[in-house]
C-alpha cells in the first residue's frame, strides 16, 4: 500500500476513535493480540446486547425499513 495515499476510515475505526483515550492505539493492539481483540469485542457485544438489545434492534429495523422504502419508492418513481 502506497504511504502517500490516505486511507479512507471505517465508521466503526472512526466511532473507535471518539470514544476510546487518543493515547489509546487501539489499531496496533488489534493487530498485535487478534484473539483477544475478538474476545473483547465479543464480550462487549453481548453485554450490550442483553443490556440494551431491544431499543437497538429496533432502531436497525427502523432504519432498514426506511430505506427499502426509500429503494422501491426510487424505483416506482423510475417506472413512471
Amino acid at each position: 500500500m502506497d504511504a502517500a495515499v490516505p486511507q479512507e476510515r471505517s465508521v466503526s475505526g472512526r466511532i473507535l476513535d471518539d470514544l476510546l483515550p487518543e493515547e489509546l492505539e487501539w489499531e496496533r493492539l488489534v493487530r498485535t493480540y487478534p484473539i483477544a481483540a475478538l474476545l473483547v469485542a465479543g464480550v462487549a457485544g453481548y453485554l450490550l446486547g442483553v443490556r440494551s438489545g431491544a431499543p437497538i434492534l429496533a432502531a436497525v429495523g427502523e432504519t432498514a425499513t426506511r430505506r427499502i422504502s426509500g429503494l422501491l419508492d426510487a424505483g416506482f418513481a423510475e417506472d413512471d
